[in-house]
């Protein structure tokens, strides 16, 4: 839960909240929209303060404060199905125990209306939700959920709203997710005490990923002297410095409702949010000065800092000597000057996105490096923001280099400016994001306005993006050197300035586990009789509460006469134009057209199909045989949203025998831009460019340097990939192409092939791929540009050549099951364990996903999360019809498996607990993911990748729904009573001796 937020569309940070409104002389009709609510009236104690309607995305923000306690409420009135509600507060702590992190995780263990232990775990399955979370941040904890049921909104909102202001805070809760001392056997009092705790383990897990550790350090340090000089989300060893009362004292302190901002967006009546926030939770308290909070600016350094850190080394990384990182931070503006903050993060862009921009030119292109960090960039997370621009991957002696270089651009910048047509670029791509929709654009719009909220910025008006562009044209329009000007303010002259490096030490892994051992060796030897006496009684009492059943009974819920229908989705239209199956849906796009251009590639050879991952990454960087590779990036970035390529992998739906690799090619632009949108396409795809060398050497390496980074932290899906890879040759080709094996199969090619035959191979793919025959595309348009659009598909697709049609499909062999260990120094492991089970239109496949949602709530999340401290767990079927378990930053691994493998005998000796209830609310887990919101531009995918049609879909979803207790238990005995014939196991972690001792398996391990 402690995360940087990025927008969930996909958008930068500023794109996803944007409005226009138009400017100028021109005369033009203003349409007074109707307001619900009116500047300074009274409604259930709260009062109207503000009214504002943001045209452009047709929106109205009404600003409520309570009268009693000063809580404000912000409202985005919005004609969107998917609402959205999120209680914040700030919290800022002044030391590294993960106090505001740990209450995060309390306060959603249960609370005075709602006495049940972790209530939130068990709404997941009494809900809707499209999202459902808590959040920890530098100096904010906020509670979001969203969801397209007002029922289920309600419920939701009751939950939340009790959990924040009445939690429960219970000891043995403390214990569970915090951090405790236990016995090893809880049933021997004088076994060896060992340190256990949610949290703990989440973020042993989170500070063994490097690429956080250094963002961590990075805020640290820059920003020292306040709240961000701690670790919010916690030091694991500092965690166990925090004691029950610490928890108590900060929840009365921070989580007093004149602390709190709450905050919703959609359509459901505001009136009844507001009667019940009143009634039941601030009507009987008094405000109270909340500047105790407050963060100050951090006071400005007189001269640069340097910092240097150790990390963890990354067997999965590049050689020890590269494996170091460098950035240079420097502090901005005050985050809540707004068009400041705005205009700093345009020139941000303008300085690092893409070949035209000048530290891409210097630090980038020249190739000493694994391309920028993670941390680069722009940020306005904090009380005064920052820009960042870092190299992974590259050998200590080049820091000074780097250095060099970053004065370097900055002086050639103040000296030549920035070319226009870049500028523009950059700008148009911003003002195409605030018509590009998102199906989760309420969360979008929190996300990118809680840290700016949280500090008391105005909100709304950060919402009037264009206005804010058409302030900054006429900046740059009446000083041509504008941005020169900021960059001598803020580069150039900035004495707070961070250089922060980072270097692998082979002994990172054995000091912290010094460390803990040390820690924990001193809490023991403090420990007298009494207090060792209570720790087994402790252990015992956890372990009694965490068998307990619960009393779910007292948790709303829905019923199947909320979620009965299914969601209505516009009709979609199959032509074939010049002989290429075409797939047209209408829909209300806001002036954007969609094309995605889906070629087969199953016909490539298995060396061609390894190299697509890499082709995908680097055929739109590289330029045609027109345009060099920054005047086409420019173009591209001028009229369109970009033009991407990703491959897909698609199982036959009907029998799973077979399977289909494609290339996608996925764009869109705004209306007016289509021509050229199909133009650049064209251009793209018949004369695209392989011949600067040099060029793709360095885009390969930075390619194989970003795979590379964060392997742990999405460490469950390469564990679940690995596993598929023994199940089956589309298993293993999937993990070839997207898993670790595909990692090794980079860096080996690196190593034994020269770039020129790379080179060779990569246009020997587009030439092969880039033909009519493959072809079959889908275009998202609205009712009245559709025809428009068409014609130009016509014109575009006549000019694509036409070869001979290759392989349609290759077929599915599976293998004998086996087990596989990726070694990484890591303090936790990533565990997994899949096999083959029916295909997705199979009758029992919804079976089997109702079954999966049951065993992951009721067996394996008390299981491995609960009792064994494993941050999260769960099983899940795909529609490729592979049935895996997996573990997230788990403590064990053996335990795990071994968990895995006692599936169907839980299932078996705990049948009580398949009831009716328990398998409606494995439906309602489902229907969250059958039900979610899709975008305008994405309408149809279904049908498009897998040919899986809406009335197959709503037949499916309606199947699911009828599932009986005696169909759910048929298919217990059928899939989970025997060893399943294909399987596969996987483990992504430390080394362990025993483990074939332990689990009497054969293991290949991978160093």
């Amino acid at each position: 839960s402690l995360r940087t937020f990025e927008d969930l569309s996909g958008a930068k940070p500023s794109e996803g909240t944007e409005s226009t409104r138009r400017h100028g002389n021109m005369p033009h009709v203003i349409h007074q929209p109707e307001y619900r609510f009116a500047e300074g009236k009274l409604y259930h104690g709260f009062r109207c303060e503000r009214v504002e309607h943001i045209p452009d995305f047709e929106l109205t923000s009404y600003t409520m404060r309570h009268e009693g306690t000063g809580t404000e409420l912000w409202h985005i009135d919005r004609k969107d199905a998917n609402n959205v509600f999120s209680i914040n507060f700030r919290t800022t702590p002044f030391d590294s125990t993960g106090l505001p992190h740990i209450l995060e995780h309390l306060a959603l263990c249960g609370s005075k209306n709602y006495p049940v232990r972790d209530p939130f775990f068990k709404m997941l399955n009494r809900s809707v939700a499209t999202f459902m979370n808590a959040m920890t941040g530098p100096d904010y904890t906020l509670y979001p959920f969203s969801t397209m049921n007002e029922v289920d909104y309600r419920n939701l909102q009751r939950i939340y709203l009790d959990a924040v202001f009445r939690p429960n805070l219970a000891y043995l809760d403390f214990l569970q997710e915090g951090w405790r001392l236990e016995n090893n056997n809880l049933q021997d009092r004088s076994s060896e005490i060992v340190i256990k705790g949610v949290v703990y383990n989440e973020m042993k897990g989170a500070f063994s990923e490097n690429a956080q550790l250094f963002g961590q350090n990075l805020l640290n340090n820059m920003i020292p002297d306040h709240t961000y000089g701690y670790v919010s989300g916690g030091n694991p060893l500092e965690i166990p410095k925090l004691t029950h009362t610490d928890l108590i004292e900060f929840h009365r302190k921070y989580y007093h409702p004149s602390n709190s901002r709450i905050y919703s967006y959609g359509s459901f009546d505001l009136t009844k949010t507001l009667a019940l926030v009143d009634k039941e939770y601030l009507s009987d308290q008094s405000r109270i000065d909340n500047s105790y909070s407050r963060i100050p600016q951090q006071k400005r350094w007189a001269q640069p800092r340097n910092v240097h850190i150790s990390s963890r080394l990354d067997n999965m990384g590049a050689s020890f000597e590269r494996q170091n990182q460098i950035a240079i931070a420097l502090l901005m503006c005050d985050a809540t000057d707004i068009q400041e903050s705005f205009e700093l993060n345009v020139l941000s862009e303008i300085l690092i996105r893409g070949p035209n921009s000048a530290f891409y030119k210097s630090l980038i292109e020249p190739n000493f490096s694994g391309g920028y960090n993670q941390s680069t960039g722009y940020s306005a997370d904090t009380k005064d923001s920052a820009f960042v621009v870092g190299l992974q991957d590259l050998p200590v002696e080049d820091f000074t280099k780097f250095n060099d270089l970053f004065d370097q651009t900055i002086t050639n910048v103040i000296k030549d400016g920035f070319e226009a047509q870049h500028v523009e670029s950059v700008l148009h791509n911003l003002e195409l994001s605030l018509k590009h929709q998102s199906p989760h654009f309420g969360n979008a719009l929190l996300f990118n306005s809680t840290p700016l909220w949280n500090h008391d910025g105005d909100v709304v008006s950060n919402l009037r993006v264009s206005e804010m562009i058409a302030r900054l044209r006429a900046n740059l329009g009446r000083n041509n050197r504008y941005f020169q000007q900021k960059m001598e303010q803020y580069f150039a002259n900035n004495t707070h300035r961070l250089t922060l490096t980072m270097s692998p030490d082979e002994l990172y892994e054995e000091n912290f586990k010094k460390a803990e051992s040390e820690m924990l060796r001193q809490k023991v030897e403090a420990l007298d009789q009494e207090q060792l006496q209570e720790i087994y009684t402790n252990g015992l009492k956890l372990e009694a509460s965490q068998k307990a059943v619960p009393n779910t009974d007292v948790l709303p819920c829905l019923s199947l006469n909320d979620v009965s229908n299914p969601p209505k989705w516009p009709l979609l239209k199959v032509e074939t134009i010049q002989n290429v199956h075409t797939q047209i849906c209408t829909v209300p796009t806001n002036e954007i057209t969609y094309l995605k251009c889906l070629f087969n590639i199953t016909g490539l050879s298995q060396e061609e199909i390894k190299l697509v991952p890499l082709f995908c990454n680097v055929i739109n960087d590289m330029g045609t045989s027109k345009y060099d590779f920054r005047d086409f990036d420019k173009l591209v970035l001028s009229k369109t949203g970009g033009i991407d390529f990703k491959f897909n992998f698609v199982e036959n739906v009907h029998d799973a025998k077979s399977y289909t690799l494609s290339v996608m090619m996925n764009t869109h632009a705004l209306d007016k831009n289509v021509p050229d949108m199909f133009e650049l396409c064209q251009e793209l795809l018949q004369n695209f460019q392989f011949a600067d060398v040099d060029r793709l050497k360095m885009l390969i390496e930075n390619y194989v340097s970003n795979i590379s980074v964060g392997v742990a932290s999405s460490g469950h899906l390469y564990a679940m990939l690995g596993a598929m890879s023994l199940v089956s040759d589309a298993g293993q080709l999937k993990s070839l192409l997207s898993g670790v094996d595909h990692i090794e199969f980079m860096k080996n090619l690196l190593q034994k092939t020269s770039t020129e035959q790379i080179r060779d191979m990569l246009k020997s793919i587009g030439t092969k791929v880039f033909n009519q025959s493959n072809l079959r595309v889908a275009i998202n348009s609205s009712e009245s540009y559709l025809p428009t659009a068409v014609n130009h598909f016509r014109n575009f697709v006549e000019k694509i050549p036409t070869s001979e049609k290759t392989n349609e499909s290759s077929e599915i062999h599976f293998s004998n099951p086996s087990c596989q260990q990726y070694l990484m120094n890591i303090p936790v492991n990533y565990c997994a364990k899949a096999f083959f089970a029916v295909p997705y239109l199979h009758k029992d496949h919804p079976t089997l996903r109702v079954l999966a949602k049951l065993i992951s709530a009721k067996y394996l999340l008390p299981v491995v999360r609960e009792k064994n401290g494993a941050y999260g767990a769960g099983a899940k079927i795909s529609s490729d019809g592979i049935f895996s378990f997996y573990s997230y930053r788990d403590p064990h691994s053996t335990k795990t498996l071994d968990a895995f493998e006692g599936t169907y005998e839980w299932l078996r000796s705990e049948s009580n607990k398949i009831d009716q209830q328990a398998l409606f609310e494995a439906k309602l887990g489902v229907l969250q993911q059958l039900d979610s919101p899709i975008a305008p531009g994405n309408i149809g995918i279904d049908y498009f990748l897998y040919e899986v049609s809406q009335e197959m879909f709503v037949n499916y979803r309606s199947r699911m729904l009828s599932i009986t207790i005696d169909e759910l238990q048929a298919a217990i005995e059928k899939y989970l009573k025997n060893q399943p014939k294909h399987y596969g196991k996987c483990i992504l972690g430390p080394a362990n001796k025993e483990l074939e001792l332990e689990t009497s398996h054969k293991w290949k391990i991978i160093a």
